[in-house]
């Protein structure tokens, strides 16, 4: 900025000088003819002096004045546009809502009729699953509230990354059988322990693998990775050979109300809750996460844990000792 406010007053302040000049041999020289009296250098030297810092003050202030602008009309975009992410957003999740409670309220009203007695406990299985699914969107909601108001409260303990994927990976394996994906996993060997808490990286695990079996193919593969850097941080996540997310996307779907793969994904959309909370859950750790995707062949959503996370399993801490 300092640049072009520079460069804009030396312009500026040409015109002032020159006149200055020419005004200065115009009297002096045209009108009363005094040679003697004609001195173009104290003229400069004064015309500089006091152009100089009059238009720097002019410039500057025109500059910042565009500038702020600028902000300004930035903000009020970037405003509207979360504005509109959060209208999508709502319209959506009332449709996520109102779908498992009709379900809920409708079979429990066939349950009421003794005409369907012997299906009471099909609609009786229905109703759990429905208010199961309920109680996950509530959880993620109240999940995100807290993390963004900073009442997230971690209870840090030894984490062991190859157990917590084992247990991820049987948690989903049903779904990902009946979806017909194939589900893989790629654990380096001897890995240290996690500090951190384990609700929160089993969170952050199911988030990444609902995500992945919802947005691949059948016949498609999710792997689960975990493995150490170079630079001795702890590395885990999840990729897929899915649909893919397209690179303007790419940004938004770490957003609040930002979805991304939706548009390709149709009736299963979900809320985009999920990759939000796995940001906001891996922050909290002092750790980041980042994504790699290619639009129609897959994703790759990586988790790192800085290294003041990382333990010795207990088993090694004694033979050290």
């Amino acid at each position: 900025m300092f640049r072009e406010k520079l460069l804009t007053t030396l312009i500026w302040s040409a015109v002032p000088i020159a006149g200055a000049m020419l005004a200065d041999y115009a009297i002096t020289i045209l009108l009363l003819h005094a040679w003697q009296s004609y001195t173009p250098l104290i003229t400069l030297s004064v015309a500089i002096v006091v152009s100089l810092p009059v238009c720097y003050a002019l410039v500057s202030g025109r500059i910042e004045l565009r500038h702020a602008r600028d902000a300004l009309s930035a903000a009020r975009d970037t405003a509207v546009g979360a504005n509109q992410m959060k209208t999508l957003f709502f319209a959506n999740m009332s449709h996520e809502l109102r779908t498992p409670l009709n379900a809920i309220i409708g079979f429990s009203e066939l349950l009421a009729l003794d005409a369907f007695t012997a299906k009471r406990r099909e609609y009786a299985d229905l109703i759990h699953s429905s208010g199961t699914h309920l109680l996950g969107l509530v959880n993620d909601l109240l999940d995100l509230a807290r993390i963004e108001a900073g009442k997230f409260e971690l209870r840090a303990e030894s984490v062991s990354l190859e157990e917590l994927i084992g247990e991820c990976a049987r948690t989903v394996e049903v779904r990902a059988r009946e979806s017909g994906i194939g589900l893989m996993r790629r654990v380096a060997p001897e890995l240290p322990y996690a500090l951190a808490d384990r609700r929160a990286l089993k969170q952050i695990l199911l988030n990444l693998l609902t995500n992945a079996i919802k947005f691949t193919r059948r016949d498609g593969t999710v792997e689960m990775f975990a493995r150490l850097t170079s630079s001795g941080e702890l590395v885990f996540g999840v990729k897929d050979d899915g649909i893919g997310i397209a690179d303007e996307d790419q940004a938004r779907v770490f957003e609040r109300f930002g979805q991304g793969r939706h548009d390709v994904a149709g009736a299963d959309e979900g809320t985009g809750l999920g990759l939000p909370i796995v940001k906001g859950l891996i922050e909290a750790h002092g750790g980041r996460v980042s994504l790699e995707s290619r639009l129609g062949e897959g994703t790759c959503v990586t988790v790192t844990l800085p290294r003041d996370r990382l333990v010795l399993p207990l088993k090694d801490i004694a033979l050290a000792s």
